[in-house]
């Protein structure tokens, strides 16, 4: 595990991958996460041109399977790709074309809101730090307090990934003893660094 300050252990990098990576798809898993409903079809057909629609399917996939969005390159996806192309745009031409800032989070919010989850606002802080002080009050380890915080972000619908984003402006809004593990959230929640 890595240290940091010499005393607050966080996740290990297979742990890392589990909670925050960008989910990899064996034949079975992309039949089930990347086969659409007739509305989360009409999110992926309402977006503008084929590269955002093959996103925006992706990001759908990816959200059903890990509750998170991810900032993803072309490369990283192609199986996937490979796979939803055939299937929902009979195999148009896709040559891929860079996801604009505001399309990325344009999705964010679409998605979101037809699964009935609620991206982060700070209005969510005094119910967050309320359910991590529960938390530690059982352990400390900040791997037992980001397993128990994930599924308690699921169950109450709020996007964790969203909540990790927040900056340590942020994070100063919250009680000393919980600020320390969100601090400490926002690298390890997306795969690419600084978003």
């Amino acid at each position: 595990m890595e240290t940091i300050n010499k005393r607050l252990a966080v996740l290990s990098e297979a742990e890392q991958f589990a909670l925050y990576g960008l989910p990899d798809f064996d034949d079975s898993q992309r039949m089930q996460y990347l086969f659409f409903s007739g509305g989360e079809l009409s999110l992926v057909f309402d977006r503008p041109g084929i590269s955002a629609q093959i996103h925006c399917a992706l990001q759908i996939g990816y959200f059903k399977a890990k509750h998170a969005f991810f900032q993803f390159s072309w490369e990283d996806a192609e199986e996937d790709i490979s796979f939803i192309v055939p299937r929902y745009f009979n195999s148009q031409f896709f040559n891929p074309q860079i996801i604009t800032r505001h399309e990325y989070y344009t999705q964010r919010k679409v998605i979101a809101e037809f699964f009935g989850y609620r991206l982060w606002s700070t209005k969510f802080i005094p119910q967050l730090s309320q359910q991590i002080s529960q938390i530690m009050r059982r352990d400390v380890a900040s791997s037992f307090v980001v397993a128990e915080l994930i599924p308690y972000l699921n169950g109450t619908k709020l996007s964790g990934q969203a909540i990790l984003r927040c900056r340590r402006s942020s994070v100063r809004l919250f009680p000393k003893n919980v600020a320390v593990y969100l601090d400490l959230l926002p690298k390890y929640w997306t795969n690419q660094p600084g978003t």
